[in-house]
């Protein structure tokens, strides 16, 4: 199920979507390889995978529910500086398989950093963390595998992401 998106300028619409969805140069040339100690034929397979370097954060909200409404909307605006920015590759609620419903406790974040310092820096800014209104655990990523698939259309300026 993909997300139907309209566009109020085609022009800068477009660019914007191809802007969102490009990976940097310097994103691609850096391939970070297998981890040490994989089979030979472990390493042939990875040489030559995206090896994209991400951060992401698990956010848990602490008890103070009130705290954490308190700061929704500052966090969710700091989200959308991040998205404009660039530096934000994806975030939203994350769910327990025995509570797939319901007010989400947690969420995902995940954000493109230089080091783990500058993602360390990114989490701690979110107004969630800096109240003390949800607390977090910092991870690097490398993103091998995986398919974006995009269509935009031309006569109603809109874009579908699946």
């Amino acid at each position: 199920m993909g997300i139907k998106h309209k566009i109020r300028n085609a022009q800068l619409g477009f660019a914007a979507m191809l802007s969102g969805v490009a990976f940097s140069g310097a994103a691609l040339a850096d391939n970070h390889g297998a981890p040490q100690g994989v089979p030979p034929e472990v390493a042939d397979m990875v040489k030559d995978m995206l090896s994209m370097e991400l951060y992401f954060y698990e956010t848990v909200a602490g008890d103070n529910i009130g705290l954490v409404m308190e700061n929704m909307v500052p966090h969710l605006e700091y989200q959308i500086e991040l998205e404009k920015k660039g530096v934000l590759f994806g975030a939203g609620p994350i769910y327990n398989q025995d509570a797939p419903s319901g007010p989400p406790r947690a969420g995902l974040i995940i954000v493109r950093a230089s080091s783990m310092e500058e993602a360390k820096a990114i989490a701690d800014a979110d107004p969630m963390h800096s109240s003390g209104a949800r607390t977090y655990t910092l991870r690097r990523w490398i993103l091998n595998e995986g398919a974006l698939n995009m269509t935009v259309t031309f006569s109603d300026k809109g874009a579908d992401v699946k």
